[in-house]
């Protein structure tokens, strides 16, 4: 993939479909109206890798807090819930999904 996508405005994309699709099979294809990105498209295997990539880490983040409670558990650490969702923020950048 290239460091610049190509950009197409909407207006383009509804008289040059066939062009598009093609432009979609090797990288992304940045959308523009009124000048501004506005989607992007994607071909379908790119989306659906992107898509199981993503589960992927969102398991590895759900193991990894698991066995992070395990261990705090297995040492009989009493971890309240405040302590937990920042040390989660801390170590995935992110809140606790239930705090």
């Amino acid at each position: 993939m290239s460091a610049i996508l190509p950009i197409i405005p909407v207006s383009d994309l509804r008289s040059n479909v066939k062009q598009t699709l093609e432009l979609v099979k090797n990288e992304p294809v940045v959308l523009t109206q009124r000048g501004r990105a506005a989607a992007v498209l994607l071909n379908i295997d790119a989306y659906n890798k992107m898509v199981q990539r993503l589960q992927r880490l969102e398991d590895f983040r759900d193991e990894a807090a698991a066995l992070l409670a395990q261990a705090h558990i297995d040492n009989l650490e009493f971890v309240g819930l405040d302590a937990l969702a920042t040390l989660y923020q801390e170590m995935l950048g992110e809140d606790l999904p239930f705090a």
